[in-house]
């Protein structure tokens, strides 16, 4: 039964992605710097738009096409983000290819990714202020996440750190599961729940994308890493290596080994169970799209950890 489950899925992701990228090339189509959007969208795995499509599904909605809409919004400002922080990491490649910046000039790169953004905010404003209000509060709180990366004094810690991780890219996700709520006109009770489905997944997410990072820094140096035996040092030490790329000047010449109980693995595994207990509450109607909901956690952890083989 599980894997006729997995089968499903993954049918309906590659479908629900199809229809994003057609609506998005519908959306972007008459646009004059429609080529730019089309390279900083290109090679995504559409996550956030197909987890809003499939909460949609979930919870009966019935208007397909307006939710397609916000989903591609949705995508639209990732994108728009994911230039901005190109440009902030000094990361030179993105998704195999030059970073956006490295291919128009850093200025260029931050006026295209407000451009991006003013156009995913519009497709939400149109759709209704309450929505335009969640979009709001999203990208402030991934906004306020860059810059707690960036200039928090506070020392740095497991708290500090999931802090950031739930701000910077967890929000995003948070949005898309409670936009799918309001668009489906749930009641209350359904919004909160998918909200803090959609966290659980996003901080899955991001600790898995750390993770992974990680073991490639390690490939990437032929360096072993440390677990050292304070966690909030771990933290620290994984964190800014990840982020700066310099492994060999930050770490010992030690050894890391992914335990079952590794940090990163059990906290993935707690953020996945979560979610999925959400996912089967009474309150979601029973069907096909609702066993999917359970599983799409663990579909965004393997997207990421097949990076790895």
């Amino acid at each position: 039964m599980t894997h006729l489950i997995w089968a499903d899925l993954l049918e309906y992701v590659e479908a629900a992605k199809a229809e994003i990228d057609r609506k998005l090339l519908e959306r972007i189509n008459n646009r004059s710097d429609r080529i730019i959007i089309k390279n900083a969208l290109a090679g995504g795995k559409r996550l956030r738009p197909v987890l809003l499509l499939l909460a949609y599904d979930a919870l009966g909605g019935k208007d397909r096409d307006v939710a397609l809409d916000v989903a591609c919004a949705l995508e639209l400002a990732h994108s728009a983000s994911l230039i901005h922080d190109d440009i902030i990491d000094g990361d030179i490649e993105r998704r195999g290819k030059p970073a956006l910046w490295r291919q128009i000039g850093v200025a260029n790169a931050i006026i295209q990714g407000h451009r991006i953004i003013n156009l995913a905010f519009q497709t939400v404003l149109d759709k209704g202020v309450e929505l335009a209000k969640i979009f709001l509060k999203a990208w402030n709180d991934a906004s306020s996440g860059v810059l707690e990366e960036i200039f928090s004094g506070e020392p740095f810690s497991k708290k500090l750190y999931t802090k950031i991780v739930k701000e910077k890219t967890a929000s995003l996700f948070a949005a898309a599961a409670e936009s799918a709520a309001v668009l489906a006109r749930s009641n209350e009770k359904v919004i909160e729940l998918m909200k803090e489905y959609g966290e659980m997944v996003g901080m899955a997410y991001q600790l898995t994308d750390d993770y992974v990072e990680i073991i490639r820094g390690k490939r990437r140096a032929n360096l072993p890493i440390f677990i050292l035996r304070q966690f909030e040092e771990i933290i620290k030490q994984l964190y800014l290596a990840t982020k700066t790329g310099n492994l060999r000047a930050l770490l010992p010449r030690v050894i890391f080994e992914a335990k079952r109980n590794d940090m990163f693995l059990k906290d993935i595994r707690d953020y996945i169970m979560r979610a999925k207990e959400i996912a089967y509450n009474p309150a979601i109607p029973d069907s096909r799209y609702k066993v999917m909901l359970a599983e799409f956690p663990r579909y965004c952890v393997d997207s990421m950890l097949n990076e790895l083989r």
